[in-house]
């Protein structure tokens, strides 16, 4: 299920060289019981919220599962933990081969009209 509600935070200055699309989306982590949510996305990575930050560190390769609307099957991919909140995990998508980088920019390009005007 994809969900575009906003639940705007206080952020710091934009550290990222991609822009970022608010995005929810039910993701998987081979490893990690349970379903976490995908809450934004760029072209280089993902934010996934979980509650099970024990279980992860930062550097860590993990693989993630979900299913993008712009899909018609699974999305299975590998990411790199690049840092660690209170409410999840950020991460940098590696080693993507043609097919997951196309789905990523598909998904990426149909939301991106959501995006708030001046955030490109």
């Amino acid at each position: 299920m994809v969900d575009l509600r906003s639940n705007k935070k206080d952020v710091k200055k934009e550290r990222r060289k991609d822009p970022r699309l608010e995005f929810h989306c039910d993701a998987r982590v081979l490893g990690i019981d349970g379903i976490h949510s995908i809450t934004d996305i760029s072209l280089g990575g993902i934010f996934i919220e979980t509650n099970l930050l024990d279980q992860i560190r930062v550097g860590q390769i993990i693989t993630v599962v979900t299913n993008l609307p712009t899909e018609r099957n699974a999305l299975r991919f590998k990411a790199k933990v690049v840092s660690r909140r209170n409410r999840g995990i950020g991460c940098q998508f590696i080693a993507l081969d043609d097919d997951e980088r196309n789905a990523i920019c598909l998904c990426f390009e149909m939301f991106r009209d959501t995006l708030p005007a001046g955030c490109e």
